[in-house]
């Protein structure tokens, strides 16, 4: 959607015609007005104050170095001394000497005043800084492709927001309190007032909802993002949000996720038509066939597994205990307890992800014909690990077996070896080793992990294209 905030008019705030850039001459009518009105009021005080030379000239140096700058404030404070010493210290109008006395009194004026210009250049510092961050604000949201608006703590709109009449049709102030819920899909409403306690862990608050659009009548996809302002005791005082208009991406999504879900349902199968071909194709009593189609089929599986994990969502990575999980299911039916997997979370690609699959299909495989998963008191611990090492993380996987017949090394490779070695033969620093000992097969995979790769972006194709 086109941006739809209205104009923003990149004019500077008043305050900044207080702190704004002058010319020379327009400080100078500065410095002269002030002068001229603090000398004025006081002769018209004169008659009932006597002495306090300077007192009136305070307010006036500090409006003439806010509204002009500390030099001009310095050049005030300079001026006033002779003003004041001429006009209000006797012998007044006259060219003569102070006396001791009146010379501390110019000197401690002297001190307070340039105390006085220095706060005042403070004052005006903080001002210009704060002008500068409203138009900061001005600009990002004149540029923003979304709605930005503020609400107090509660969630009540208490000052027109800029683009919300534009998109749903309701104007100022039919939308003030909590009257934009109206706007408001039913069902977004109760989620989508702000909550100071379902902060991510960035700090703002992130949903989607659906907005009555007043060009089609119809309600529309929007994602907010709320972070909250906070007072210093961290209490929340206000909120500012900015919504998106993702109406066309988030339809996109729902095609994809139907485009996917037959892609998965086709995959599927596939994969039931191959494994039903091969099985009704096998020659009778043909015990090697037999073992032949059992290793093709189970593999078939662990691919089946991993595609379809893959393709949950489009992704590049897949976690490696789902892999893990899927490939093992079968093995795990009748007796889950024998098999205990463990491991963090670890996302690899969905090519590295595959290969472990079918290495640990191999593995159960195997266990299950000759290993410890032959016999009843059997059982296979699998758990994997990543080790930092100088910079980079390790990945580790251990497969141990226990309590089985104790194994032979075989005297030569197998295809099944092949197979649990082509794990990590892509890998980098990839490693298999295959450990025959006495109360069972220890097999370790270990490979440099790869960076994580950036999400897919793909397009969506219709079913009639696949």
């Amino acid at each position: 959607m086109a941006n739809r905030n209205e104009t923003i008019v990149s004019a500077r705030s008043g305050w900044s015609s207080l702190v704004g850039r002058r010319s020379i001459a327009s400080r100078l009518l500065i410095l002269a007005a002030g002068l001229a009105i603090a000398t004025g009021v006081r002769v018209f005080f004169g008659i009932l104050i006597t002495g306090a030379p300077f007192a009136f000239y305070f307010p006036a140096i500090m409006v003439i170095t806010i509204l002009a700058g500390w030099e001009t404030g310095a050049a005030a404070v300079l001026i006033t001394v002779f003003i004041g010493a001429w006009l209000f210290m006797p012998p007044t109008m006259q060219l003569a000497w102070p006396t001791q006395a009146q010379l501390l009194n110019i000197a401690i004026f002297a001190s307070a005043a340039s105390f006085q210009v220095a706060l005042a250049h403070w004052l005006r510092q903080t001002v210009e800084r704060l002008d500068e961050s409203e138009a900061r604000f001005r600009q990002l949201i004149n540029v923003t492709s979304g709605i930005v608006w503020t609400t107090n703590a509660a969630g009540d709109v208490e000052t027109p927001q800029t683009g919300w009449t534009e998109v749903t049709g309701v104007a100022w102030p039919d939308y003030g309190g909590r009257r934009w819920l109206e706007s408001v899909h039913a069902e977004d409403r109760a989620r989508l007032l702000p909550d100071a306690t379902q902060l991510g862990p960035l700090g703002f608050q992130q949903m989607e909802f659906r907005l009555r659009d007043a060009q089609s009548k119809d309600w529309r996809w929007f994602g907010m993002r709320a972070v909250p302002i906070r007072r210093s005791q961290g209490h929340v005082r206000a909120w500012i949000a900015t919504m998106t208009d993702i109406h066309e991406r988030k339809r996109a999504r729902e095609r994809r996720e139907i485009v996917l879900g037959e892609l998965r349902h086709r995959l599927k199968n596939l994969f039931t038509v191959i494994g039903s071909l091969a099985q009704s194709s096998k020659p009778p009593n043909q015990p090697a066939v037999d073992v032949y189609l059992n290793k093709l089929i189970g593999r078939l599986y662990a691919l089946n597994a991993a595609a379809d994990l893959v393709m949950v969502d489009w992704r590049v990575a897949i976690e490696i205990g789902a892999v893990v999980r899927a490939t093992l299911a079968p093995f795990m039916v009748e007796d889950a307890e024998r098999i205990s997997i463990d491991g963090p979370q670890i996302e690899l690609p969905e090519e590295t992800g595959g290969a472990i699959g079918l290495a640990v299909h191999e593995l159960a495989t195997n266990a299950l014909k000759y290993g410890a998963l032959s016999v009843p008191q059997g059982k296979v611990a699998l758990h994997w690990r990543c080790e930092p090492q100088s910079g980079i993380e390790k990945f580790v996987m251990i497969w141990k077996e226990s309590g089985g017949p104790a194994p032979a090394k075989p005297s030569h490779e197998g295809f099944g070896t092949r197979v649990v070695h082509f794990a990590a033969a892509r890998e980098k620093d990839g490693d298999v080793s295959m450990d025959y000992q006495p109360d069972g097969l220890l097999c370790r995979i270990a490979f440099t992990r790869p960076p994580a790769a950036p999400p897919a972006n793909l397009a969506v194709e219709t079913l009639d294209n696949l």
